[in-house]
């Protein structure tokens, strides 16, 4: 395939996220059965939800299985509100779930600081076990991702996600879900061997992208957004499918590129159609599916629609390499960027 031309820092470390979610699937269970049975007791209100960068993405994956498969509201929350406008939050009987690769980002370490109150139990998935953040949280589970060297994060940020889904399994004690978790590992090598090389081509070129998803597929929308910002230098914009047809609509047209992720869930038909729809407005579509009647850039189907979403991304992420090289971008050094960015 056109995309293993060069072996960048992202494409090593993208293909490792199937090792990654096999360790958490391996060190990580006997502590998320824990605290699966801790958050049944404490029964939290509601919960928030941080992050910066990739690892927000991960932070609006857990809003929406929180929401949708625990029934508990769930905000973002916003560190700047205790780092810049200095004001004490009134937390109780509430999670507060902290996500971070480096663990070292100044206003969110702030936040989970003084996110304390009767009840509040902070958790952070954080990659640098010794990190400022980890030493604060209540519970720590580390993002088990090794050394992660390309600015463009790709498996910490699949190893957030998988381990955001594997609390909410253990949470609910679900066994279909739990399975799911302990299959993580084998979906997502499925996913990484699959051939795009008939989508290279939809990332040539400078005119902006839309990249949607609703439900859960708006967090993945929202990361791959953000990956062909750092790594191609384009204009991308995640919008949830809901949104698109209010103010987003009126930039429909042939300059317009739109890729969809389509898990199959009960999102599906809708995205299904929307795809259809724009498609007749001239828009260049990449349906992104199981469903490989429809997409050039299919992944096996399984019966958890967040796997599959899992799987679509890690994929994604060689696509969004391949296309950086072609422009001769470095995914790993982009410019401007740096690893570690330490938000005040």
């Amino acid at each position: 395939m056109g995309e293993q031309t060069r072996a960048t820092l992202m494409e090593t470390e993208t293909r490792e996220s199937p090792a990654v979610a096999a360790r958490l699937v391996t060190k990580a269970t006997a502590r998320l059965r824990e605290l699966g049975e801790q958050l049944r007791v404490l029964s939290p209100r509601y919960a928030l939800a941080a992050g910066r960068g990739s690892s927000d993405a991960a932070a609006l994956l857990a809003k929406y299985l929180f929401e949708a498969r625990l029934g508990l509201p769930t905000v973002s929350a916003a560190p700047s509100i205790r780092s810049i406008y200095g004001r004490q939050l009134n937390i109780e009987k509430a999670l507060v779930l902290a996500i971070s690769q480096s663990g070292r980002s100044p206003d969110l370490v702030e936040f989970c600081r003084s996110a304390t109150g009767t009840d509040v139990l902070r958790v952070g998935m954080i990659n640098d076990e010794t990190s400022p953040l980890a030493e604060i949280m209540d519970a720590f589970l580390p993002l088990e991702a090794g050394p992660e060297k390309s600015v463009a994060a790709t498996k910490s940020c699949i190893a957030a996600m998988t381990l955001v889904f594997g609390l909410v399994a253990h949470w609910r004690n679900d066994p279909v879900m739990i399975a799911a978790f302990e299959r993580a590992p084998d979906v997502l090598a499925g996913g990484l061997g699959e051939d795009w090389a008939a989508a290279e081509a939809f990332l040539a070129g400078d005119g902006p992208i839309y990249v949607i998803g609703r439900g859960p597929g708006l967090a993945v929308a929202a990361e791959a957004a953000l990956k062909l910002k750092e790594t191609n230098g384009l204009h991308a914009e995640a919008v949830s499918a809901a949104e698109v047809r209010h103010g987003p609509f009126a930039l429909v047209g042939p300059t317009l590129r739109i890729i969809i992720f389509a898990q199959r869930d009960a999102a599906f038909e809708g995205l299904r159609k929307l795809a259809d729809d724009l498609e007749k407005l001239g828009c260049p579509v990449l349906f992104i599916s199981s469903d490989a009647s429809r997409a050039w850039t299919a992944i096996k189907p399984d019966d958890e629609p967040v796997l599959e979403l899992l799987a679509m991304l890690a994929r994604f992420y060689l696509l969004a390499n391949a296309s950086a090289l072609k422009r001769g971008r470095s995914p790993d050094h982009p410019p401007m960027l740096t690893k570690i960015t330490e938000t005040r």
